[in-house]
């Protein structure tokens, strides 16, 4: 208020020096751009009650709708959080399943190893020994077999020889009499 009243001073030490006309013309000016007192208290009054009738119209509502807003957000960065220490956790739980697959599948690859080399060890034996029993049995087919050759060759010699001395001797031999010979024969040899 001083401010107007300031400003309508200088503004009437400034016209005083001019002419009447204009001073006039300026006062009514001044007069219509500042509000007289009464027009000022009414507008302040109604003012005041614009703000106070907003002020419990709207407050509470407002009020509302932002605590409403901020528990909307607030729980969003709970379950944000809750969902994290959840991810978290489940992460831990498979890496740490993982540590052991890698762990259990170590151990697997290890125990197949060690059964295969006693399965190896073990076929590797039952062959040497297979291989040394058909060695065994082909030395005794063989040792049979020479021994038949050798039996069925005395036997040819004998059967020779008896040919040769019948026809040396011109006689008849018997089966019975070439049968004693050929034991005879083998038994010397």
């Amino acid at each position: 208020m001083n401010l107007f009243y300031n400003l309508s001073l200088k503004a009437n030490t400034l016209l005083s020096a001019q002419s009447g006309g204009i001073k006039d013309e300026l006062k009514d000016k001044f007069k219509t751009l500042f509000p007289t007192w009464p027009m000022f208290l009414a507008t302040l009054i109604a003012f005041i009650l614009v703000v106070l009738i907003l002020w419990f119209l709207l407050h509470k509502p407002i009020k509302k709708a932002m605590k409403a807003r901020q528990d909307y957000i607030q729980k969003n960065i709970d379950e944000a959080k809750l969902t994290n220490d959840i991810s978290k956790q489940k992460l831990n739980e498979a890496n740490k399943r993982l540590a052991e697959a890698y762990s259990e599948a170590d151990e697997l690859i290890k125990n197949a190893k060690i059964h295969g080399e006693s399965v190896i060890d073990e076929y590797t034996h039952k062959a040497k020994n297979k291989s040394k029993r058909i060695i065994e049995k082909a030395h005794m087919e063989i040792e049979s077999e020479r021994q038949k050759m050798v039996d069925d060759s005395k036997s040819n010699i004998a059967k020779a020889a008896i040919e040769i001395s019948k026809k040396i001797m011109q006689k008849e031999v018997t089966k019975e009499s070439q049968d004693e010979v050929i034991k005879n024969f083998l038994k010397d040899k």
